[in-house]
């Protein structure tokens, strides 16, 4: 009797007190990205109609249990200007916003991109990014997801996710993180 009266008066002690696994965190996964920009030189041209374009899946935010969601995001630059940095763009999906941050841009094949999925009308959401790099001479770079080429006389420099020596397709999976508000 009172062995049943000790275990029921410490079951609710013990279920805190046992491990609780982590929540996963949710994911963002760039599946593919083509990019081109201008290639300066005797046999390049200076003057392109610019662009990043990706293809992301993201978490499905009313979702319950882990599903995603696809949409793709782009940012353009007219010829005659040089691509940088951009503000915050929206995807196809308008919940989800892309953008090339200013800390983040080195150059053309050297860059890092940023995602932001709103979650709530207060402004909150999750928040994703990588370097993605060009970086045959080091195959070791986890960042180097970028191959980059430009064919033939006047043609523009085009990448795709296919590096460091664009052998295979990758994958970008980056862990989003929960913001208060959107980075500036």
């Amino acid at each position: 009797m009172y062995s049943s009266i000790i275990l029921t008066s410490l079951l609710p002690l013990l279920s805190h007190a046992l491990p609780v696994s982590p929540r996963d965190a949710p994911e963002f996964a760039i599946s593919s990205l083509s990019a081109t920009f201008p290639y300066p030189g005797v046999y390049g041209v200076d003057s392109v109609n610019s662009f990043v374009n990706v293809a992301l899946t993201y978490p499905d935010a009313s979702s319950t249990n882990g599903s995603t969601l696809s949409t793709s995001c782009r940012v353009d630059w007219p010829a005659g200007t040089n691509p940088g940095p951009t503000a915050w763009t929206p995807c196809t999906d308008a919940a989800v916003q892309f953008r090339l941050p200013a800390d983040g841009w080195t150059s053309d094949t050297n860059f890092r991109v940023e995602f932001w999925e709103q979650l709530t009308s207060d402004g909150s959401g999750l928040d994703a990014t990588n370097y993605l790099t060009f970086d045959p001479g080091n195959s070791s770079d986890p960042n180097a997801y970028l191959f980059c080429l430009q064919m033939g006389k006047f043609n523009p420099l085009t990448c795709t996710l296919t590096g460091p020596y664009g052998e295979s397709a990758r994958t970008v999976v980056m862990s989003g993180t929960e913001e208060s508000a959107r980075p500036n």
